[in-house]
């Protein structure tokens, strides 16, 4: 039965006022003025503040109780997480091990054998490339943790990266250059001007949007992609109606979800392997491009487990 318990409180309070004033015979006029609406509106504003009081006293009270018994919870989620998606789940994992240590193969390399003249667009692709591995593992993680929704949101950013990587490869060393001095100013994407595509380009302020059209890996597909994960980070009310980790037909999907993450991990493999290509083939390798052929053959295997365990969870949802 839903109840406002404090509602209830105050009309106890108010009935136990009136019972006790015409027990002291005080007249109605009196009684009026008490229980007038600024009378009223203030008590019930102190009432709420003892109770809220009251409240603090009591979570603070039992937050290792409450805290201790949801984290028990999370774990037998996290054990059964693990167990429908673990095979999945190493493969994502061997991807950003692979991916690291081939990195750090390339890197050593290229400063042992090039050492003071490596070119800025080694520089500028190593610190994408970093940032790229990192929040690739964090969408492993968040994955992992049941959170279908924030990883492919992790996402977003890892495509941004990609078409960063490829615009900065494509126009070369000056562009590089403009990137990086940009990490020390204020401005976004103002270092794109130094590419060719740009030079007659009369808009105040050049936009993400202006350099993925001059970018070949923004294809018509990945641009829809980008459109759709722009709507979940976004307040739109199509990322709030509709989530990744569950039908909002049913039920509001708040918390961890053992479902929906396959397009975030799949993309994610792509976009680094995408990344790691163009930093990988600045120098010639013979090892970075073998590591780089493998990784694009191995995101066929990551879908290959993905798909498996969507596959038998839709056909277990059927069969019910």
């Amino acid at each position: 039965m839903a109840r406002d318990l404090m509602h209830d409180i105050m009309e106890q309070v108010i009935e136990e006022v009136v019972i006790e004033e015409v027990r002291n015979g005080v007249p109605d006029e009196k009684l009026d003025e008490r229980l007038s609406q600024d009378n009223i509106s203030t008590a019930y504003k102190n009432l709420i503040e003892k109770a809220s009081d009251d409240s603090l006293e009591t979570i603070e009270n039992i937050m290792y109780e409450k805290v201790l018994e949801e984290r028990a919870y999370a774990d037998i989620f996290l054990a059964r997480q693990n167990q429908k998606w673990c095979k999945a789940f190493v493969a994502s994992d061997a991807m950003y091990i692979c991916v690291l240590e081939s990195a750090e193969l390339y890197t050593d390399y290229v400063n042992e054998v090039y050492g003071q003249d490596i070119c800025q667009l080694f520089h500028a692709l190593r610190y994408i490339h970093g940032r790229a591995l990192q929040i690739y593992l964090e969408i492993v993680c968040l994955n992992k943790n049941g959170f279908a929704d924030g990883a492919y949101a992790r996402w977003r950013s890892l495509y941004e990266l990609s078409i960063m990587s490829a615009f900065i490869k494509k126009y070369g060393e000056n562009v590089a250059k403009a990137f990086i001095k940009s990490a020390n100013t204020d401005d976004r994407y103002e270092w794109a001007r130094e590419a060719d595509c740009f030079k007659d380009y009369n808009r105040k302020y050049i936009t993400f949007s202006a350099i993925q059209d001059n970018c070949e890996l923004a294809t018509k597909e990945w641009k829809k992609e980008y459109n759709f994960v722009n709507q979940l980070v976004h307040a739109s009310p199509q990322g709030t109606m509709y989530r990744l980790g569950g039908d909002t037909s049913y039920s509001l999907p708040v918390g961890r979800t053992d479902f929906g993450m396959t397009i975030s991990a799949i993309q994610s493999a792509i976009s680094l392997s995408q990344i790691t290509a163009n930093f990988f083939t600045i120098y010639s390798h013979g090892d970075s491009i073998l590591a780089m052929v493998t990784f694009h053959k191995w995101i066929e295997k990551i879908i290959e487990y993905y798909k498996a365990v969507e596959n038998y969870t839709n056909d277990i949802k059927n069969n019910q």
